[in-house]
């Protein structure tokens, strides 16, 4: 009995091997013009957790990707978009990727984000970073970022020397938050199979918040006595995330205010005798840590009334030395100013001269004090 029906059980088994085959290998086998095309391509997914909180923040932070993609020499091929709206968000949804049909070849791609949709971000009041957009068949060198400034210079004293340089035109409003990633290596696609990867974003656009006490006089302190700026050379974000440094930058607070310590007294005559805070906000693009301390951005703080620089600080080396607060961390200089998005810094007035200042990154609550001495 075994015997007679043991071919029988081998043909039922092959049978069932070759319709399993035929079903796995049916996109390469059936080319049906009616219907759909099989999956092949590339999953593109996004994270965003280059940062100092080492957490995923892609759903809550970015609004808008746009994926730019090149084939193995680096040709630009074309250009994918999405982003939320006021009544759709797919950002949020679980395993969110963007699903780019191509056929066999090997690729790369480059990503720009932004809080929204690009095109929107150009609506909106104050200096845009504006797109360098590619043409079919361009280099990845042709695709950049360039944030609006003054074409003329303007001048600016500081270190004791006039110094040239173009300003931002904020209007009064901050920068539009500028994401960056890229491949990491080329992506095979193959017939009928998808192939998966995940960009990493790096935030390029730093928030800078300045506040100064006076220890001596505290009640006189008063935003409008100061002349607040930052000097840099970082108007330009190249394909690969590097930095012209060819323009010199003037950056001026995009908002300034004055607090008290009582914040129930509303005026400057019932605040007497109460310590006051001057404030001021900056925006700027990156901020890069040079080999040389000359080349690094400047912050610096003039009394309007009295005429001296109270404040002149290589901005780069400050920030950075917050580096040391994470025990368990250790980043570099620049590994930290790129994974930074959000600083404070609080100085300690004298008179016309500082004497500590305190370097705080928010959310995280890091936090340390250096003496001008150190500087």
């Amino acid at each position: 009995m075994n015997t007679l029906h043991s071919p029988i059980r081998a043909l039922r088994m092959a049978l069932t091997a070759l319709a399993a085959l035929c079903m796995a290998s049916s996109c390469s086998l059936v080319h049906d013009d009616d219907l759909p095309p099989c999956e092949q391509g590339i999953e593109l997914y996004f994270k965003y957790d280059y940062n100092l909180e080492r957490a995923d923040m892609f759903r809550d932070h970015v609004g808008g990707v746009s994926v730019y993609l090149y084939d193995e020499a680096g040709k630009f091929i074309r250009k994918y978009t999405d982003a939320k709206s006021a009544t759709l968000n797919p950002f949020k949804s679980d395993g969110y990727h963007m699903y780019l049909y191509l056929p066999e070849g090997r690729y790369q791609y480059i990503v720009l984000a932004h809080q929204k949709d690009y095109q929107q971000t150009l609506l909106t009041p104050g200096a845009k970073q504006r797109t360098t957009e590619p043409a079919v068949g361009d280099d990845m060198s042709k695709l950049s970022v360039s944030l609006d400034y003054d074409s003329e210079l303007t001048a600016t004293q500081t270190g004791g020397k006039t110094v040239q340089a173009h300003a931002v035109p904020h209007g009064g409003q901050p920068l539009d938050t500028l994401w960056h990633g890229m491949s990491a290596q080329t992506l095979d696609v193959v017939q009928d199979q998808v192939t998966r990867d995940t960009v990493s974003l790096t935030r390029d656009t730093k928030q800078i918040n300045v506040t100064l006490r006076d220890v001596e006089l505290p009640s006189d302190m008063d935003v409008a006595n100061y002349d607040f700026r930052i000097i840099d050379h970082n108007a330009r974000i190249l394909y690969d995330n590097a930095v012209d440094e060819s323009a010199p930058l003037l950056y001026t607070p995009y908002n300034q205010w004055n607090t008290s310590d009582r914040t129930e007294a509303p005026t400057r005559a019932a605040a007497e005798g109460v310590g006051r805070m001057a404030h001021a906000d900056f925006m700027t693009s990156r901020i890069l840590y040079h080999q040389s301390m000359a080349d690094d951005a400047i912050l610096s703080v003039t009394n309007k009334v009295t005429g001296v620089e109270v404040i002149r600080v290589n901005l780069a080396d400050l920030l950075s030395r917050l580096r040391t607060s994470a025990d368990i961390y250790r980043y570099s200089n620049q590994e930290f100013l790129d994974r930074g998005y959000d600083y404070k810094l609080t100085f300690f007035l004298q008179g016309d001269r500082w004497k500590y200042v305190n370097v705080e990154i928010s959310v995280l609550g890091w936090a340390k004090r250096v003496q001008y001495e150190e500087l």
